[in-house]
């Protein structure tokens, strides 16, 4: 229960930073949120936990908020700027797990020892989950986008749209991301289960990314 209420605050937390940087900065702002939660989606995605004895990644909310982020970028500034939109994420996302992994892999120093080791463990040794990472979070926001953008047009209903988008792209992406990072380390049935509860977890939180949706373009008109 203390994961799925932690959960439940850093997507009120996404969100609410995503709306106040798209309200203030406009276009600029979903840039600004680009780099900010690339960079976080970087280290969030390493650490594991359990919800209902299934293991399953965390940065559940932010990677999900970048989706949405892409969403408003096509529905408020036009098709025309998701290629730079995705050209910050996949940058920050490369620029931020090479880091990482460099500073992983350099020698610590004697003081605090436990607390370098500890660092060095966690960041040295994670090459296939910054790809899997990079590879279905530029993925899933290239379809998502589109998708968004071509149901938009359909339908001219932010909610329908959203929902279906969801619906088809965290499918998608689950399994990019899972059988990436977790073939040949997890079983295929702890493989099978982890796709679904997150694909769950996330279609939920990118269908509450309807409200602000709703809030930004409510705020432009």
């Amino acid at each position: 229960m203390r994961n799925i209420i932690l959960i439940i605050i850093e997507v009120i937390i996404s969100y609410i930073i995503l709306i106040f940087l798209s309200k203030k900065h406009k276009k600029n702002g979903i840039y600004i949120y680009a780099i900010i939660g690339s960079f976080i989606s970087c280290i969030m995605s390493i650490k594991n936990i359990s919800i209902m004895e299934i293991s399953i990644p965390t940065g559940l909310g932010i990677t999900t908020s970048l989706l949405i982020g892409g969403n408003l970028l096509i529905q408020n500034y036009g098709k025309e700027n998701l290629k730079y939109y995705l050209a910050i994420i996949f940058l920050t996302c490369i620029l931020g797990s090479t880091f990482l992994n460099l500073s992983g892999l350099m020698e610590p120093s004697e003081y605090n020892l436990l607390a370098n080791k500890s660092y060095s463990s966690i960041f040295a040794y994670n090459i296939r989950t910054y790809v899997a990472l990079v590879i279905s979070l530029t993925i899933s926001i290239y379809i998502s986008s589109n998708l968004y953008y071509m149901l938009k047009r359909l339908q001219n209903n932010i909610l329908l749209s959203n929902i279906f988008t969801f619906v088809i792209v965290e499918f998608i992406e689950n399994i990019i991301f899972v059988l990436i990072a977790y073939t040949y380390n997890y079983q295929i049935v702890d493989i099978a289960l982890c796709i679904c509860f997150r694909y769950i977890i996330k279609t939920i939180i990118g269908i509450i990314g309807t409200i602000p949706l709703y809030i930004v373009n409510n705020y432009n008109e």
